[in-house]
C-alpha cells in the first residue's frame, strides 16, 4: 500500500505480531485520523495515525481501549466493546468524548478465529466540531421547545414554518387548533404595527422591537414585547423571519407599583408640607395671644384688667401645649415608640370629668350636649385612663368644633358583651355638624391630613387628633370608624374590650384642696442653664420654704455638690445643658465617693418626655423625672417623696 502524502506514525505492541494491513487497503485514503487494532482483551495492539491526530499512539498502545474515553463515557464504550465480543454485531459505529477533550467516531469490526473472538479493528474520525454544533443545536432546541416565550419562524412571505409549544401556552391554545394566525392573537393596533412598521424595519435593518398586546383564547389581553429579526444565509441573504414574544405583565405591574408609590410619596410630601404650614399657623396663633395679652397686662393699671390678660395668656398657653403634645404623640407613633400605661380606674368618673370640660365648650356655642351612659357599663376597668380620655376628648372636641350653634352632640357609652373578666364597650360621639363625604373619610384617620383644605382655614386644628386616636384605639385592641354624609352630621364610633376590676386604686382625691408642702430647713441644688427657668423654679418653690442653690451647667453642679459634702438634700437636674449635660453630671456625682453621693435623690427636669428619655434618665442614676413645662403639682409631689 502506498503511503499518503501526510506524515504517518505507526506503533505496535511488542510481541503482538505485525499489523494486518490487508483489511485497511480500501480505507486508508479516506480515513481522517487513524486505524486501530485491539486483541481479545480489548488492549490496543497496533495504531497507525496521522501526525496531527489528537489521538497520541504512545498513550494508547498496550493499554485498554477504554482508557481513551473520558470518565463520563467509560461505561458506554465498555458496553459497545462487549457487544462486538458477544458476536451480536460484526461491526459497530459509535462516538464518545476522549480524555483529550475531543469527540471521535469509531467504526470497529470484530474478527474471530475458529469461532472464538480474537479482537477487532477499525478506523477513527474526529467529529468534535460537528458534535459540538449538534450539542449547541440540541440545547437551543430544548430551550426553544421548553421555554415560556413565544417563538415562531416564518419565510420571507410570512408563511409560518415553525411555532414552539410556549407560543401556544402563552396564547391559551392547543397545538391541534392549528397555527396561531396573527389576526387572531394580536390586537388590531398591534397587528397593524407588526405588518406595517415592523415588517418594513426587518426588511430594512433586519431587526424590530415593539410593545403591544396578545389576545388569548379566553379573551384575556396581556402586554407583550415583540421582537422580529431576519435570519441570513452565508451569502448574507435574508431567508427567514424569527419572532420572539415575551409576556411583560410582571414588568407592567412593577412599573405601576412604582408609579403608585411615587404618587403616594408625592402626596405624603404635599400632606406634610400642608401640615407644616398649618403647624406654623396653629403655633403662632396662641403665641400671638400669649405675647399680646402679656404686653397688654404689663401696660394695664387695673388689677382686674391684668388678671383678665394673664388668664387669656394662660388659656392660650394650654392650647399651645396641647398642640405640642399632639406633635410629640405623632412623633412617637411615627417612630413606633407610642406606649400605653395600664391601671385600674373608675370609668364613670373619667367620663364625667371629660364631659364636664366638653359641656362647658358646648355651652359657649349654645349646643345641646347629651351624655348617654349605659347603666350596665362597669364602673371599674383596667386600661390607660389618660389615653382613653384623650380619644373621647378628641372626638368631642371635633364634634363641638364642626357643629354649628344650637346643634346637637351626643356621647353614648354602652356595654356590648361581657364574658368572664372581659367587657366590650362601644363609645359613640354623634353630632349634627357639617358631615364628611365618602372621599374625605378615606384619609380622615391619616397622619398630617384633614378632610379637605378648607377645614384648616375655616376651623383650624393640626389634623393629628384622629390619627392619634386611631393609633391609641388599635393599641388597645379595638377598632374606630366613622359614619357620615355631607351636611347630615357624623357618628364617630370605637369599640374596646377591657378587663373589669373590683375597684380603682386609691389615688389622691381629684377635687381635694391643694396640698401645701413645707420643706423648711432643707437645701436643694437646681442645675439649670436658662435664667427664666431658674426664676420660675424660685417662684414655684417659694412657699415651701426650701433653700435653693443654682448651678448653670452639669460641671458646676458636680463641683458644688463635692465642695460641701452633705449640704444638699435633693438635686433637680436639667438634661440639656452646656459644658456638661445632666446625664454625665449624674454619673459623676454617683461615682464621686462623696458623702450621700449614692443616696441623694436626683430628679430629672427636662422637656424630653418620651418613655425612652425617662428610661435613659433612670439608667444614668436619677431617681425620678418631671417634664417641662413644669407642672407645679407634679414637681412638688415628686419632691415630697424624698423631702
Amino acid at each position: 500500500m502506498e503511503e499518503a502524502k501526510e506524515k504517518i506514525t505507526e506503533e505496535s505492541l511488542p510481541g503482538a505480531g505485525s499489523m494486518d494491513m490487508s483489511w485497511m487497503a480500501s480505507f486508508w485514503e479516506v480515513f481522517t485520523e487513524c486505524v486501530i487494532e485491539l486483541d481479545a482483551r480489548h488492549t490496543v495492539t497496533h495504531i497507525r495515525r496521522k501526525a496531527d491526530s489528537g489521538l497520541i499512539s504512545a498513550d494508547m498502545v498496550g493499554k485498554p481501549f477504554t482508557d481513551i474515553a473520558a470518565d463520563k463515557d467509560l461505561s458506554f464504550v465498555a458496553g459497545q466493546l462487549d457487544l462486538l465480543k458477544s458476536g451480536a454485531a460484526r461491526y459497530i459505529r459509535f462516538q464518545f468524548l476522549t480524555k483529550s477533550d475531543r469527540y471521535y467516531r469509531f467504526t470497529l469490526s470484530a474478527f474471530f478465529t475458529d469461532g472464538v473472538f480474537s479482537g477487532c479493528h477499525g478506523v477513527a474520525v474526529d467529529v468534535t466540531e460537528q458534535t459540538r454544533k449538534e450539542i449547541t443545536l440540541n440545547w437551543q432546541r430544548a430551550i426553544i421547545e421548553g421555554g415560556s416565550e413565544f417563538v415562531s419562524i416564518a419565510d420571507m412571505d410570512g408563511n409560518i414554518l415553525y411555532t414552539n409549544p410556549g407560543a401556544f401556552r402563552m396564547a391559551g391554545y392547543d397545538p391541534s387548533d392549528g397555527e396561531l394566525d396573527p389576526e387572531r392573537i394580536y390586537s388590531a393596533e398591534h397587528l397593524e404595527a407588526v405588518l406595517g412598521a415592523g415588517a418594513e424595519e426587518v426588511r430594512r435593518a433586519g431587526y424590530w422591537v415593539g410593545l403591544g398586546e396578545l389576545v388569548c383564547l379566553d379573551g384575556t389581553v396581556i402586554p407583550i414585547e415583540h421582537i422580529m429579526f431576519s435570519v441570513r444565509n452565508d451569502q448574507d441573504e435574508a431567508i427567514l423571519i424569527a419572532t420572539i414574544i415575551r409576556d411583560i405583565t410582571v414588568f407592567f405591574e412593577h412599573e405601576r407599583t412604582l408609579e403608585e408609590a411615587r404618587i403616594a410619596a408625592e402626596a405624603a410630601n404635599v400632606a406634610k408640607s400642608e401640615f407644616l404650614s398649618r403647624m406654623s399657623h396653629e403655633i403662632r396663633t396662641p403665641m400671638n395671644a400669649i405675647i399680646g395679652m402679656i404686653n397688654i397686662g404689663l401696660d394695664a393699671t387695673e388689677i382686674e384688667r391684668k388678671n383678665y390678660c394673664f388668664t387669656k395668656a394662660e388659656s392660650a398657653s394650654r392650647h399651645l401645649l396641647g398642640i405640642i403634645n399632639d406633635i410629640l404623640d405623632m412623633s412617637k407613633i411615627e417612630a413606633d415608640k407610642f406606649e400605653l400605661s395600664y391601671k385600674t380606674f373608675d370609668l364613670r368618673n373619667t367620663i364625667n370629668s371629660i364631659t364636664d370640660m366638653a359641656g362647658f365648650h358646648a355651652e359657649e356655642k349654645q349646643q345641646n350636649f347629651t351624655i348617654d351612659l349605659g347603666g350596665d357599663v362597669p364602673a371599674f376597668i383596667v386600661g390607660d385612663e389618660l389615653r382613653l380620655s384623650q380619644v373621647i376628648t378628641n372626638l368631642l372636641t371635633n364634634s363641638i368644633k364642626f357643629t354649628p350653634e344650637k346643634g346637637t352632640i351626643i356621647l353614648s357609652v354602652k356595654k356590648l358583651v361581657e364574658t368572664g373578666d372581659d367587657v366590650t364597650i362601644r363609645v359613640e360621639v354623634s353630632d349634627t355638624g357639617i358631615g364628611i363625604t365618602k372621599e374625605q373619610q378615606k384619609k380622615l384617620f391619616t397622619s398630617f391630613n384633614q378632610a379637605n383644605a378648607g377645614i384648616a382655614q375655616n376651623f383650624g386644628g393640626t389634623g393629628l387628633g384622629l390619627a392619634i386616636s386611631k393609633r391609641i384605639v388599635e393599641l388597645m385592641g379595638g377598632r374606630i370608624w366613622v359614619e357620615s354624609e355631607l351636611d347630615e352630621g357624623s357618628r364617630f364610633i370605637f369599640t374596646l374590650t377591657l378587663k373589669k376590676a373590683e375597684k380603682a386604686v386609691e389615688d389622691a382625691p381629684r377635687d381635694a384642696p391643694r396640698h401645701v408642702y413645707d420643706f423648711s430647713g432643707r437645701t436643694i441644688l437646681i442645675a439649670e442653664d436658662v435664667d427664666i427657668n431658674r426664676e420660675i423654679m424660685s417662684a414655684l418653690l417659694e412657699e415651701t420654704g426650701v433653700s435653693i442653690d443654682y448651678a448653670e451647667n452639669g460641671e458646676a453642679a458636680v463641683s458644688m455638690f463635692g465642695s460641701v459634702p452633705g449640704k444638699y438634700d435633693l438635686i433637680l437636674m436639667d438634661i440639656n445643658m452646656p459644658v456638661m449635660d445632666g446625664f454625665e453630671a449624674t454619673r459623676r456625682i454617683r461615682a464621686s465617693g462623696f458623702a450621700r453621693a449614692k443616696a441623694i435623690p436626683i430628679i430629672a427636669m427636662t422637656a424630653n418626655v418620651f418613655s425612652e428619655d425617662i428610661e435613659k434618665c433612670l439608667a444614668s442614676g436619677m431617681n425620678s423625672h418631671t417634664g417641662k413645662p413644669v407642672d407645679a403639682a407634679h414637681l412638688l409631689t415628686e419632691m415630697g417623696k424624698y423631702l
